[in-house]
């Protein structure tokens, strides 16, 4: 009888800490419903370098907020990546250029403050949707030396963006590896076209 209640109480116990554990666990309700948006598009040949043009849109402002008040840092990365199809093979790879923006809020100031790469002070506003639209509505990524491209080729283009939250701990994105704790879902574009 001392051996049954034992296993009781032990499962008890364990389902009692499961549930605990479960309820400390950082919420990530705010990345249910946000998503990013690419808001244009546009490549350019300048100065013998092909550039993209390009804009990013969150559609949940409020959420994104709240992630940012609570104390998240969020990182913005966004990678372009050209190459070229073969005829048997995978496409061959010719450039890649990668830039990060990160996304914090100071509860000191109570301003959310914005770094990009291109700039050595950080940008700063009350107004998180100002802010974002200063920064984020236009960036503008080399892609590569038009040296690289051959006239009457086909190209791609390829965007890939995300949005990280820098603050989850690595043990916990390693221990619940099916859970996304970033604040919205990464998103990827490309086009082709002939120079």
């Amino acid at each position: 009888m001392t051996r049954i209640s034992n296993s009781i109480r032990t499962f008890l116990l364990s389902a009692m800490a499961l549930c605990l554990f479960c309820v400390t666990v950082p919420s990530t309700a705010h990345a249910t419903s946000q998503e990013m948006r690419l808001t244009s598009f546009r490549l350019s040949e300048t100065d013998g370098a092909l550039m993209l043009n390009f804009g990013v849109g969150v559609t949940q402002l409020d959420q994104l907020r709240v992630l940012l008040t609570e104390g998240a840092q969020v990182e913005l990365n966004c990678q372009v990546h050209l190459s070229r199809p073969r005829s048997y093979w995978f496409r061959k790879s010719l450039a890649e250029t990668n830039i990060t923006s990160h996304l914090y809020y100071d509860t000191l100031t109570k301003e959310y403050y914005l770094t990009l790469p291109d700039t050595k002070a950080p940008q700063r506003n009350k107004s998180l949707r100002k802010l974002l639209d200063g920064a984020w509505k236009s960036i503008t990524l080399p892609v590569g030396s038009t040296t690289l491209l051959t006239s009457g080729n086909e190209y791609r283009v390829t965007l890939h963006i995300e949005m990280i939250n820098t603050d989850v701990p690595e043990w916990l994105t390693k221990s619940f590896f099916f859970w996304s704790w970033d604040p919205a879902p990464p998103i990827q574009y490309s086009t082709d076209f002939t120079y």
